[in-house]
């Protein structure tokens, strides 16, 4: 009898019924190699709902999965050994192979894959992937090797007209109408870019002529550029170029949200969205007057005054307060105390991680940097804190990455006490203690922020 275990799948249904159906439920085979078989979560991912799923893989690698899509369904096919995936493109009729390679070394944070059979869309998904995904192509590191922005537009253009082919290419007419739109707005939002890298790199960002003729052509009363990020990201590298330290970055975020935004449909879904998640954040010491300037820009009282009360919840969170105190365990699985590793005499910076957040991850090579910059250093202290609810994939990290900072784990994950107490809703989260184990700022700057050493510096003095 072959050991059977599972292999981790997704699909993002699309919401398209087509012209002619082929018959048949869709069929998708394949085999993975490199594969080590462990067994992991899986679910179907709707425009609506996450929906447990699961196919079956043998111990050669094979696999075989069939469904009934009559509406077409994105399939995303995920090997816990892979650090990545394949996302196929299926309705019904539909029959693919794919070939896959779950080597740790596979490019692009996604798998190696060969297609077979009816892949057009699966191919032009690859090459979506490829061109305009998490690529280090697309980077802010690798945007500063643009000099100017019309360079690095043209890059982006060339890479969308080539897409575009391949996308028409399909032709599935209900697939390209829905692929056009990701792939225009990715283009925009991928353009901030440019200047993310400038900033990374220390440079300017507000200096590039046809950038800020770019920005200008966004259409920021627009509900679609509020829900696709666009207006965000405007606010975000204006705040960057026009730093104000005097009243905080949500009384500046606000305003600069009613400066640029018009309608005020929109300007109440970016303001109810901006302050949903500070507010979950735990805010930070401008909490009265971001507030205030919240009230001063929504038309919904009714979210005012629910903050209002919550506010009260949060004073305890402020800077100057004790850090409230939670159950935690070392590597050893030693159970302690927040309180007994904080406030002994050195300023304690903290990261709150889990192996399965992928923003977190990505910041575990700033982390190493950081750690590496203040090693020695008796008036720091380093410190990860993983909510992971299992506890071996933390400890598989732990060894795979050997950090020199001291780790630790939190029991029931964002039930534990540690998210309870500090309003912790989403990760990556980052905070800072001073040597008497009071607050700093429950929401420091992560460690890729190009200041944060500037930042930890100033709270040393």
């Amino acid at each position: 009898m072959k050991k059977i275990t599972h292999l981790f799948i997704t699909a993002a249904v699309a919401l398209c019924i087509f012209a002619a159906c082929k018959s048949g439920p869709a069929t998708i085979s394949g085999e993975v190699t490199n594969y080590k078989g462990r067994a992991i979560e899986c679910m179907l991912v709707t425009d609506t709902a996450y929906i447990p799923d699961s196919l079956t893989i043998s111990e050669d690698g094979s696999f075989i999965y069939s469904k009934d899509l009559p509406e077409g369904a994105e399939v995303w096919i995920v090997a816990e050994d892979a650090r990545g995936y394949v996302r196929t493109y299926l309705k019904n009729g539909d029959k693919q192979h794919v070939a896959m390679s779950a080597s740790a070394d596979s490019v692009y944070g996604r798998c190696d894959v060969i297609f077979s059979g009816d892949t057009k869309a699966s191919e032009y998904l690859l090459a979506f992937d490829k061109e305009l995904g998490n690529l280090a192509k697309w980077t802010p590191e690798e945007a500063i090797k643009y000099n100017t922005f019309k360079e690095y537009k043209a890059a982006l253009d060339a890479a969308s007209d080539k897409l575009t082919t391949q996308l028409k290419a399909t032709g599935d007419n209900k697939f390209i109408a829905k692929e056009e739109k990701k792939l225009n707005n990715k283009v925009l939002l991928t353009s901030f870019n440019f200047v993310r890298g400038k900033y990374h790199s220390g440079q300017p960002s507000d200096t590039d002529k046809d950038f800020l003729e770019f920005v200008e052509t966004i259409d920021y009363n627009n509900m679609e550029s509020a829900k696709n990020n666009l207006i965000y990201m405007y606010i975000n590298w204006y705040q960057t170029c026009h730093p104000d330290t005097t009243t905080g970055s949500g009384v500046q975020y606000l305003t600069i949200l009613k400066k640029r935004v018009s309608n005020q449909e929109v300007i109440d879904y970016m303001a109810d969205s901006y302050m949903a998640s500070y507010m979950e954040g735990g805010a930070d010491a401008y909490l009265p007057a971001t507030l205030e300037a919240y009230q001063q820009t929504t038309s919904n009282q009714e979210n005012v005054e629910k903050y209002k009360e919550m506010s009260k919840e949060l004073i305890q969170l402020l800077p100057g307060n004790a850090a409230p105190d939670f159950a935690i365990k070392d590597v050893k699985g030693n159970s302690l105390r927040f309180s007994d590793i904080i406030g002994k005499g050195k300023m304690t910076y903290m990261d709150v991680w889990a192996t399965w957040c992928g923003p977190c991850c990505a910041e575990i090579p700033f982390m190493e940097k950081l750690a590496e910059h203040y090693a020695g250093n008796p008036k720091i202290e380093i410190i990860s804190i993983s909510i992971d609810e299992k506890q071996d994939k933390w400890k598989k990290k732990l060894e795979a990455d050997k950090p020199e900072w001291r780790q630790f784990i939190v029991p029931d994950g964002f039930k534990s006490e540690l998210c309870r107490e500090y309003r912790i809703n989403g990760i990556p989260r980052f905070m800072l203690f001073d040597k008497d184990g009071k607050i700093i700022n429950v929401n420091a700057p992560r460690p890729s922020d190009n200041s944060i050493i500037d930042y930890l510096d100033s709270q040393l003095k």
